[in-house]
């Protein structure tokens, strides 16, 4: 019989690369960073540009790759709004129904 590893080993390890992934970014952004302050002699211009570059990929990435998927997510959760939003007006309308059929009851009861 094999022993399969289990989730939390798998977890940990997604984690620990995600974070490590993250730590090798965040240094080579700021190599990056450095060594465009030594090439335009402004640590600020440096940052702007490694920035301005990063947004802009960002911009691109999101119209080519992305916004199809956020609309059609934004378009089924509009979906979902309507649905349950039916659903509340037909439970209000038919609780509107009981309420007036228990108080005809009532009153019928009273006579």
């Amino acid at each position: 019989m094999e022993n399969k590893p289990s989730g939390g080993r798998f977890i940990a390890a997604l984690l620990f690369f995600a974070t490590t992934a993250g730590i090798a970014i965040l240094l080579l952004l700021t190599a990056l960073v450095i060594w465009l302050s030594s090439v335009t002699g402004s640590f600020i211009a440096s940052a702007l540009i490694a920035g301005g570059f990063f947004a802009v990929l960002a911009l691109l990435v999101y119209q080519f790759a992305i916004r199809d998927a956020v609309e059609q997510i934004r378009r089924q959760a509009e979906t979902v709004y309507e649905v349950a939003h039916a659903a509340q007006t037909g439970y209000e309308w038919l609780a509107g129904k009981v309420s007036l059929f228990l108080k005809l009851r009532e009153e019928l009861q009273k006579k």
